[in-house]
């Protein structure tokens, strides 16, 4: 009988186990895209994600390092650039 019990419990906690990794599965969910522009040079984003946050924190990191290149940037060049990344025109 104890060997029973224990066989439930082991299949029980093996079948939640895999649910919770069903459940945390998303879709890629909708395309959104951000427009930027800084110094006359224009930037679009395309970003599928589950939500416009997501997508916008995705596409603001990207916007940030095409605008910041390779080097390192000046303050106030790159308080324009955040300005900029955190604003996306329609």
């Amino acid at each position: 009988m104890k060997t029973f019990k224990t066989f439930v419990t082991i299949a029980i906690l093996a079948f939640s186990c895999t649910s919770f990794a069903w459940i945390s599965k998303e879709s890629t969910g909708k395309e959104f895209t951000f427009k930027y522009k800084l110094s006359g040079q224009s930037l679009e984003i395309k970003k599928a994600a589950g939500s416009y946050e997501e997508a916008y924190e995705m596409a603001a990191q990207q916007c940030f390092n095409f605008y910041k290149g390779a080097g390192k940037v000046s303050e106030d060049r790159g308080l324009d650039i955040i300005d900029v990344c955190a604003n996306p025109r329609s």
